[in-house]
Parts: structure tokens; C-alpha cells; sequence
């Protein structure tokens, strides 16, 4: 048996919507992308949508649409992929790294405090893994905010979906997110001026050269993907709170620690996370099982840069480890998951330090 960390939930609807584009023969940006469009944006709790062709290029697009340029500062955290720092330097900026917090991965407000000064022009604050970052705090800055929900669409905050609380947003399809059109992603926002920026630069075709322009446009063939995936959106998110209660009340040992949320978030759970002593020791066991767990980060970002320090980054990146979890996860595989890693931790783990912010 071989259990794959992640893995796309592609059914026989998704298919025969792809295929209805691919026999009409209008398969590039149309009616489609539109309706995608408006359907995200509403589902979000925003007005507008612009779907694009990555999640690295809608992080692109949106700091165009702040005027985010050369000469400014944009901060992020350490403890993520490098598609924001990436998208920064695109856009002539310059990244600033911060640490995050221990208890849900997520930027650290006390971190940017210290990071902010009179060339900061935007926060990125992805929700990391499925838990909505501590925006309250974040918002108190007075800064723009992007909020990245590569891995948090449909995640609640008070109540309301995460990404209707930045000046603007971003989303991830790619082909384990939670849901995909392949590759992909969307900007949102609720301001008229920031989308009309956005789409006015998102193409260049039949437009004057007097500034930069891209080709970053979604196709109708990913567009229908992504409207039959976001039909089936609440099942996912359903099927992944599921599966983490069952992965709460099994792994409730000494050994690991848990995902920690809090009363007024909600995660989706896009990973699901834990912290242990020895988790490449456990790795390696759990792959000769047939179970494939994974780093979840590749590695801080700051670990690039010797001057710059995140040392909760690197505490988590040395003892965290995320165990399979997508809404196709049978529950023969759920029980095999459970007991063969709980074989595993038991046999090969010490407890790790406590899950807060002050071990470091």
C-alpha cells in the first residue's frame, strides 16, 4: 500500500466539464474565466475577481495593483515556499523577512512591529496550511495587506472567509490546493481601482506600450476545472475538518503536538502539521510502510541569508512534519495512517518542546 502525501479529488464532473470546452473549440480566457471569476469572488465575500495563471503571478499582480515598486519594502514571513519573495522581487521590491509564530506557523505580529518602517508598503500574510493568520493584529499596522490563501480557501475568521479581509488577496490552484484548475490562481479584492489596475496589466494583447503588461490569463479549459471543483469546495473542506478530528483524537500522545487552533478561527486543514522530535527519522520509517510524510516547508526562507535570524522558523523546520490528509483519504487508509505512524512515534520520539511561542 502507498499512501501519497497529497493528492488531487478529480472526478468524472470535472472531466466532462474540461471536455465540453475542449469540443467547443473557445478554449483560451472567455466565458468561463468570467463566471469562475465572479463565482470565487462571491464565495470569498468580495466583489471582484481577476483569475490568473499562477498563484506566484497573482501575488505579482497584486503588489502592481498597490504600486508596490522599486524603492519599497514588503514584508512576509520566513516560514514559507518562495513563491511571495519571489513575486517581490518581480515586482522591483524588496523582501522582508520576519519570524512567525510556534503555535500556528503564521507571521508573527511582535515580528513585523519590529520590521516596519517608512518603506514598508505591504504586509503578505499567507494563512499557513489552513489557519487564518492573527489579522486583527496585523490590520492594526495601517499597511496594506495581501493576504495569501494558497492553502486557506474557505478558512473562517470571526466568521467571515479569510481573504475578504485584505486591501487585496490571492489564491493558489495548483494541483493539490484546495481545488485546482491544474496551474492557476485569482487576485480578489473589493476595490474597483485595484481591479481595474489588475486586468488592465494582466494582458498586453491590442493595448499602448506606455507600461508593462503581462501575459498571466487563465484559460476556459482551467476555468471549467475550477467551476466544477468549487461545486464540490464545501465536501472538500467537510472531508479535511474530518479527517484532522480523527488525526486529533488518535495522535493525542505525549510525543506530538498537535495543530493548535483558536476559538474564533476555523482551518480547512490543508495540511495537517505536527511537531516532533526526530521527524526525518519518523519519515524515512513511515515511507518504508508505504506512507509518504513530508517536510512541509522545502526550508526557511532566512536560511538563505546568514545575517538574517527567524529562529522559530527554524525550530519548526526542525521538528515538523506533515502527515497525508486530501478529502479522497479512505478511512482504510485513515486507519492505516493512525496506527502505523502512532507504531512509529511511540517507538521513535521523545516529546518535543512545548507548542508557544517561547521556547525560542
Amino acid at each position: 500500500m502507498i499512501i501519497p502525501h497529497s493528492r488531487p479529488t478529480i472526478d468524472g464532473k470535472d472531466t466532462i466539464s474540461v471536455s465540453k470546452v475542449l469540443t467547443s473549440g473557445r478554449i483560451s480566457q472567455g466565458e468561463k474565466v468570467k463566471r469562475f471569476e465572479e463565482r470565487l469572488a462571491k464565495f470569498v465575500g468580495v466583489k471582484y475577481g481577476i483569475a490568473v495563471s499562477s498563484g506566484t503571478s497573482a501575488i505579482h499582480l497584486a503588489l502592481r495593483g498597490l504600486d508596490v515598486g522599486v524603492g519599497d519594502e514588503v514584508i512576509l514571513p520566513s516560514y514559507v515556499c518562495a513563491s511571495p519573495y519571489m513575486a517581490i522581487l518581480h515586482a522591483g521590491a524588496k523582501p522582508k523577512l520576519v519570524d512567525v509564530n510556534i503555535s500556528d506557523f503564521n507571521i508573527s505580529p511582535i515580528a513585523v512591529k519590529k520590521a516596519v518602517n517608512p518603506k514598508t508598503k505591504a504586509i503578505i500574510v499567507p494563512h499557513m496550511f489552513g489557519t487564518p493568520a492573527d489579522l486583527d493584529e496585523l490590520q492594526d499596522f495601517g499597511i496594506p495587506i495581501i493576504e495569501d490563501c494558497a492553502h486557506s480557501l474557505g478558512a473562517d475568521y470571526r466568521k467571515r472567509k479569510v481573504g475578504s479581509f485584505g486591501e487585496t488577496s490571492i489564491c493558489s490552484f495548483y494541483a493539490t490546493k484546495m481545488l485546482t484548475t491544474g496551474e492557476g490562481g485569482i487576485v480578489l479584492t473589493r476595490d474597483h481601482a485595484t481591479y481595474s489596475r489588475v486586468t488592465e496589466i494582466r494582458e498586453y494583447d491590442k493595448k499602448p506600450l506606455e507600461q508593462v503588461r503581462y501575459n498571466y490569463k487563465m484559460s476556459d479549459i482551467q476555468a471549467a476545472l475550477g467551476l466544477s471543483q468549487l461545486e464540490k469546495l464545501p465536501y472538500f473542506i467537510n472531508r479535511r475538518r474530518e479527517i484532522a478530528k480523527i488525526y486529533n483524537e488518535r495522535f493525542s500522545m505525549n510525543s506530538v503536538k498537535l495543530p493548535s487552533v483558536q476559538p474564533h478561527k476555523n482551518p480547512v486543514f490543508y495540511r495537517y502539521v505536527v511537531l516532533i522530535d526526530k521527524p526525518d527519522l519518523v519519515q524515512k520509517i513511515a515511507r518504508k510502510k508505504g506512507i509518504r510524510c513530508e517536510k512541509p516547508v522545502f526550508k526557511p526562507l532566512s536560511k538563505n541569508f546568514p545575517t538574517v535570524k527567524c529562529p522559530k522558523s527554524d525550530y519548526i523546520y526542525d521538528h515538523a512534519l506533515s502527515i497525508p490528509l486530501y478529502p479522497s483519504l479512505t478511512r482504510p487508509k485513515i486507519d492505516y495512517v493512525t496506527r502505523s505512524l502512532t507504531e512509529i512515534l511511540v517507538n521513535s520520539t521523545t516529546a518535543a518542546n512545548p507548542r508557544n511561542d517561547s521556547v525560542v
